[in-house]
């Protein structure tokens, strides 16, 4: 359960935050009871006159735990960022939507890319590998043997790689509301007696919306390959 938990109980940046946590806390319980089932018993026992090792178990294998879930919370950061430059740049940064799960208040166009990857992710049967991917991972690194799987430079150079495709998901959205900056630019030194921001800032709310669902038709791809690239580094069996 302390391997699983970080996945299914932290609702940050992962595509279960919207499920309630009784929903998710049922999850967790069938799939300890699962993965214990199948595989061999854990190596470290619970002694009441030595607690230590049994701790520290638990909190080693609550860090593997944290590890094999960045596979989904890199995709899903990255995306969100880069959602974020667009609230920005469209105007719509002050507009939020409040979510009664995480009790935070999420942007507009944050939301919007943050659903397009959970669309993504199950519809391609991610979460399916993923938790196969975890259950499996107590025949490679037994129960009671976990830890930090990845060094500083595995996780800086992924870190940079996943936050680059999620740029790359909202860069024609960017490109679009940097050019419509460009032209209230030209037109607010030609006509300084006209306020041209209340004027355009209709104008950059609805293409930025029209633009991202535009850019969105080809997003999935780069969606997937995220996925995937972060499930390769990200798991017992791919760690280079």
């Amino acid at each position: 359960m302390a391997r699983f938990a970080p996945l299914l109980m932290v609702p940050a940046f992962t595509p279960f935050n919207w499920v309630p946590a009784s929903i998710r806390m049922c999850i967790l319980l069938a799939l300890t009871m699962l993965a214990v089932g199948v595989n061999q018993p854990p190596v470290t026992h619970l002694d009441p006159d030595h607690p230590l090792p049994f701790v520290l178990a638990i909190a080693g294998e609550c860090v593997f735990g944290f590890t094999l879930s960045l596979a989904v919370f890199l995709p899903i950061a990255a995306l969100g960022f880069s959602a974020r430059v667009l609230d920005i740049q469209s105007g719509v940064a002050a507009a939020s939507l409040f979510n009664p799960t995480t009790h935070a208040a999420e942007a507009l166009a944050g939301t919007v890319v943050q659903w397009a990857g959970m669309l993504v992710f199950f519809a391609l049967g991610m979460h399916l590998l993923l938790l196969q991917g975890m259950v499996t991972s107590i025949k490679v690194v037994p129960l009671g043997s976990g830890g930090l799987l990845f060094s500083s430079d595995v996780l800086l150079s992924k870190l940079s790689s996943q936050f680059m495709l999620g740029l790359m998901v909202s860069a024609p959205t960017m490109i679009g509301l940097f050019a419509i900056d460009l032209v209230v630019a030209y037109a607010s030194r030609s006509m300084p007696q006209a306020n041209v921001y209340f004027v355009a800032l209709p104008i950059k709310v609805m293409a930025g919306f029209v633009l991202l669902a535009g850019s969105l038709r080809y997003a999935p791809p780069l969606i997937e390959r995220m996925y995937r690239d972060a499930f390769t580094v990200f798991s017992p069996l791919g760690v280079h």
